[in-house]
């Protein structure tokens, strides 16, 4: 299944109709099978399948990395489904970021700007929502058109990569909320930066596990939301 879709649709412009052709993107059912069963249900691009897997099950807390013995994806064209074995493992649990990593401005607004370049379905469709994790010796990103599966699919990158996450940031376009929140504690990230607002758990969530969760960073502002201790830069005044 191809990432964008060509449909038949009527604009309407001030007091014209007319019939054109828009691109949207493509949105997929996709079935996780944990050792046969059926664990749930994601609706997403049709990409990056095997890392979503992956990303999802150590965000959401179901096993760690470790624990994943085997990724299968398969299609019938429409629908999606991912056999994931695992060995046994308990729940993890969300622990206070072990991490004394910090940002400096500069890298702020560098992630903001690469993040804007690299939104090309956004650009095209409207439709999409993107995730980067960056440090200072790589960068990933992908885009969704699910927020929560954006992350998951650029944690299951960084794990494939084995990213330094610890002394990383993990960069969004979409609105922080506890649930997002916790899926960076989940896997160590020290800091999270947003183009979009958070909310009150969100905050509550990264003050108890000591994120630096910054939102509305566009062009050369942002805001600090809890542990500003991890933003630095010598430029600014105070």
């Amino acid at each position: 299944m191809a990432e964008l879709r060509k449909v038949k649709i009527h604009r309407i412009l001030d007091c014209h109709r007319e019939v054109c052709f828009d691109l949207v993107t493509s949105e997929a059912e996709v079935v996780i099978r944990l050792n046969g069963e059926v664990y749930r249900s994601l609706y997403c691009l049709p990409t990056h399948l095997e890392e979503l897997a992956r990303g999802h099950l150590i965000s959401e807390g179901i096993c760690h990395s470790s624990n994943i013995k085997g990724i299968e994806v398969k299609s019938d064209g429409s629908k999606f489904a991912i056999a994931v074995t695992i060995g046994r493992c308990n729940s993890v649990k969300v622990k206070e970021v072990n991490s004394q990593a910090k940002i400096t401005v500069t890298e702020i607004w560098d992630a903001i700007k690469k993040l804007d370049e690299d939104s090309l379905l956004f650009k095209e469709t409207g439709g999409t929502h993107i995730a980067q994790i960056r440090n200072q010796r790589s960068y990933i990103f992908v885009e969704d058109v699910s927020r929560h599966c954006a992350i998951d699919k650029v944690i299951g990158l960084a794990f494939g990569t084995k990213m330094d996450l610890a002394n990383s940031a993990l960069v969004t376009s979409s609105r922080q909320t506890k649930s997002t929140v916790v899926k960076a504690a989940r896997v160590q990230i020290p800091v999270i930066v947003s183009i979009s607002a958070p909310t009150s758990l969100a905050i509550e969530a990264a003050q108890k596990f000591g994120i630096a969760l910054i939102g509305f960073a566009r062009g050369h502002r942002f805001n600090i939301y809890s542990h500003e201790w991890r933003v630095i830069d010598k430029h600014i005044c105070h």
